[in-house]
């Protein structure tokens, strides 16, 4: 049977624990706030240029670090994750453009960082549901594209 919380229940916590469990939240709040921004973005793309963000996908859907990437995504609940509790604050283009660049690296490929150049206060909110981690995919493509210079800054409209 558990205990309930009461004011006789000792905090098994000590202020080290408390510290790292703040940190923890911290971190998570973190790569909600990423996740978040490149689905918004994917999004914003996707409305912008359909014909094109589905072609994109045609081609990155039979990758296989796609694929894994989709497979990790679903099993580790990553869109719940994500839609958990109030909307995280926007991340900066200049953030985003170091994380596609930290992706680029893991994929073997160079982007240069850069800043995206958008107003990220104008993107749409999240569209919950089972194209969650396209829209992610889409962001991050879109970011990095636009490192390359393959779309001109502030291109998806909300």
């Amino acid at each position: 049977m558990a205990k309930k919380r009461g004011s006789s229940v000792r905090d098994p916590f000590t202020p080290v624990d408390h510290k790292l469990l703040s940190i923890l939240g911290d971190h998570n709040l973190v790569q909600r706030g990423a996740l978040c921004t490149f689905a918004r973005l994917g999004t914003a793309w996707r409305r912008a240029e359909p014909e094109r963000t589905r072609a994109w996908l045609e081609r990155l859907e039979p990758h296989p670090f796609y694929k894994g990437g989709q497979f990790l995504f679903d099993l580790l609940e990553v869109e719940d994750f994500m839609l958990d509790g109030p909307a995280p604050p926007l991340v900066s283009a200049d953030e985003l453009a170091a994380i596609a660049l930290r992706v680029a690296k893991l994929t073997g490929f160079e982007v240069p960082v850069f800043a995206v150049g958008l107003l990220l206060e104008s993107l749409p909110e999240l569209e919950p549901g089972f194209y969650l981690y396209r829209d992610v995919i889409l962001g991050l493509v879109f970011v990095s594209a636009s490192a390359a210079g393959q779309i001109e800054p502030g291109a998806p409209a909300a």
